[in-house]
C-alpha cells in the first residue's frame, strides 16, 4: 500500500511541478498532464493485477501447506491412537494376568480356611 501512495504523491508532485515550471502553453500542459494522469493510472492497474496474483498463488500456497499439515496432523493422531489402543491392551492382558495370579494364590488359602473351619 506504501508504493500506491507514494506513486500517487509522486504524480501529483510532478503534475504541480509541471504546470509551475511548464514553457508551454496551457492547453499543452493539460494534456501533457492528461498524459501523465493515464500513464499513471495505467500503471497502477499493472500493479493492482500484479498484487492479485500473487496473492492468489500465496493463497493457494497457504492453502497446499495447510492441508499437508492437517495430513500429517492427522496422522500422527491416527499413530497416536493405534499406540493408546495397544497400550490398554497390553494393560488389560497384564491385569487379567494378575487377577489370575491373585485367584490361584487365594484358592488354596480359602481350602485352608474352609478346612479349618470343618474342625
Amino acid at each position: 500500500m506504501k508504493n500506491a501512495e507514494g506513486f500517487f504523491v509522486g504524480v501529483l508532485v510532478g503534475a504541480v511541478g509541471a504546470l509551475l515550471l511548464a514553457p508551454a502553453s496551457g492547453a499543452e500542459t493539460r494534456q501533457e498532464l492528461r498524459r501523465a494522469m493515464d500513464k499513471g493510472r495505467d500503471r497502477l492497474k499493472d500493479l493492482e493485477l500484479a498484487t492479485e496474483e500473487r496473492m492468489g498463488v500465496l493463497l493457494d500456497e497457504i492453502q497446499e501447506k495447510t492441508a499437508h499439515l492437517l495430513d500429517a496432523g492427522g496422522d500422527l493422531i491416527e499413530s497416536k491412537r493405534d499406540d493408546l489402543l495397544e497400550a490398554i491392551q497390553v494393560a488389560k492382558r497384564a491385569l487379567a494376568e494378575e487377577r489370575e495370579i491373585l485367584m490361584r494364590a487365594t484358592r488354596p488359602r480359602r481350602r485352608v480356611e474352609i478346612a479349618e473351619e470343618d474342625l
